[in-house]
Parts: structure tokens; sequence; C-alpha cells
């Protein structure tokens, strides 16, 4: 088996440093094995002064992740790193995902020049972000919240940006692994934002069929996280919404065996908001995921997702 591993991944500041994460992981794991890190750039990379509410279909096909998978599947690369969030609900023919290493914080969280949290931000106060969930909900709590859609490298936005804006809302996760959680006004709680599905997992693509790669991927794995992220990925298939839908899911274990999982679809100007929750033993993943799924759905989860579908693909 060679010890030689390439290793795909995208070239900003953040991806990098989570692909030295995974690779520090692997070779803890197994010491002489080499891995030669190939940065590739996705559509997300070459548009990134592009809104994503105007990338229409792509939004849809993953901006971030396509070009990575590409080159699994031709052969260019042994595995591809990503964060566990932006991988496709839907995977291309012939690739497999996991997620890798326990998860960080899989918060969102405000950086302000304000110094204070959300709550105590001025009126009409202007908040940056591209995430039409973030919007969605924040819309909710404060209805007095303006929004501008911003992208770029987190260190520009959370050092920079700071100052043009009265707050600017980025995963608490890819600040801490930057270094950067000096910079966290308030790590923003549940009641006000639920986060993405698998926010703060890292990922690992690899090709069907490379028992070479998985065996080494398996090794790294954090079982809790793994089980998680999967209830997660699946409610949003289930809710049909892609990964910039308006939906927030979370699901947690606790160390008595416990299963929480909470989804919350806000329509994307804040006026109508779903959250439900379930509870119960985490050997019942799968009833539990389809009675919080059945709850949404029936009030009209299915509804909101395809709204802001429309209007993001308008």
């Amino acid at each position: 088996m060679s010890t030689r591993l390439l290793v795909g991944t995208r070239g900003s500041q953040l991806a990098l440093r989570q692909t030295h994460l995974i690779v520090a992981m692997l070779q803890e794991r197994e010491p002489d094995l080499t891995c030669d890190i190939v940065e590739i750039a996705t559509h997300g990379d070459r548009f990134r002064d592009t809104p994503i509410q105007e990338m229409g279909a792509e939004v849809d096909r993953g901006i971030f992740n396509t070009a990575l998978e590409q080159a699994v599947l031709r052969g260019e690369v042994d595995l591809a790193t990503c964060s566990f969030k932006d991988v496709e609900s839907r995977l291309p023919e012939g690739l497999a995902a996991v997620s890798v290493g326990p998860r960080e914080d899989p918060h969102d969280a405000l950086v302000s020049r304000h110094n204070g949290p959300l709550a105590a931000l001025p009126e009409g106060a202007v908040l940056a972000t591209s995430s039409p969930r973030r919007v969605s909900q924040l819309a909710a709590f404060r209805p007095d919240f303006r929004f501008e859609a911003l992208r770029g490298n987190v260190t520009t936005r959370a050092l920079r940006d700071r100052e043009r804006f009265d707050g600017v809302i980025l995963a608490a996760a890819g600040l801490r692994r930057l270094g950067l959680e000096r910079q966290i006004t308030e790590v923003v709680p549940e009641s006000i934002l639920l986060p993405a599905p698998a926010q703060g997992a890292l990922g690992c693509e690899y090709a069907v069929g490379r028992e070479d790669v998985a065996r080494r991927i398996r090794a790294i794995q954090d079982a809790p996280t793994e089980r998680c992220v999967r209830l997660e990925k699946a409610l949003l298939v289930r809710l049909s919404g892609g990964c910039f839908a308006p939906v927030g899911i979370l699901a947690r274990e606790t160390p008595q065996g416990g299963l929480e999982i909470q989804c919350r679809i806000a329509a994307l100007d804040g006026s109508r908001s779903i959250d439900e929750r379930v509870t119960g033993p985490h050997t019942h993943g799968a009833e539990l995921l389809a009675t919080l799924g059945d709850r949404v759905l029936r009030a009209g989860g299915r509804e909101l997702v395809d709204a802001a579908r429309a209007r993001l693909q308008g």
C-alpha cells in the first residue's frame, strides 16, 4: 500500500488550515505517511465577489465542493478535504464522503465593533452575511436588522469588515481554527440562530472502491460526530433543502446516551418561523429523525424551503 497521498483542498486560508488538521490526524495514526497538498479552485472561489443569492442553480450544485469532487473522480487526487456542511446532500456516483475528527463548536458567532451581543446592537443595525439561513433567523429575532451580502476570506471579514458594519456573522468553528477566537463578540445562542447542518465538522471525500483511503479515513473518525452530522444531513434531504436553504439543524448526543435533534426554518424576511425538536435514546436516531421531519413538514416547512429556493434561484 502506498505511503503517499495526494490531498485536494480549496486554497483559502481556512480550507488549508483545516486540511493541515486532517493531515496531522492521518499522520498521527501513520507516521510514515506523506501527504502532498493540491490546491483546487472551486466555483465559489472563482466567483468570490458574487453573492450566493445571485448564483442561481449553482447554489444547489455545490459551489465549494464540485471541483474537488471531480478531481477525486478523475484520479487527480486520492481524497479531498472539506467542511462537511459543504458536502452536497446527494453525492455524485462513485464518491463517498464522511466526517472526520471531533466536531468543533457548531454555533454561529457575531464579530462586532460595538463589542456587545446581538440584542444590544443599535436600532436598524446592518449585519453582513451571505447566508439565507442566518438572514431569515436573525430577521425573525429582530425585524429592524438590515443585511448586506458579504463573502471573502474569514480573516478579512473578522478583522477589516467588522469596522464597515455593525456586525459580521461567521461560523465560530472557522474563527477558532484560524486563531481568531478573540474577535468573537458573542457566540450566538441557539434560541436566536440554529446552526447549519454539519457546521463545525471536517470532512473527506474519496472514490468508492479506494479501500486504502477508506481505511485511513475510518481511523480518524469520531463516532458521535459522524452519527450526528449524518442525521442532520438526512433531515436536510427530507426537507428538500440544499446547502443554502434557510434550514437550521442541530443534533447532539449526551454522555448519558440521549439524543436531541432540533430544526428551525424561517421565511427569508423572518415573518414566519417553524421550530421543532425531539429527544430520545441515541440508538433511536432514525425514528427520532422521522418524527421530527413529519412535524416540520406538517407545519409547512417544505413550503418555506421552496419559497426560499425560488427566490434564491430567481
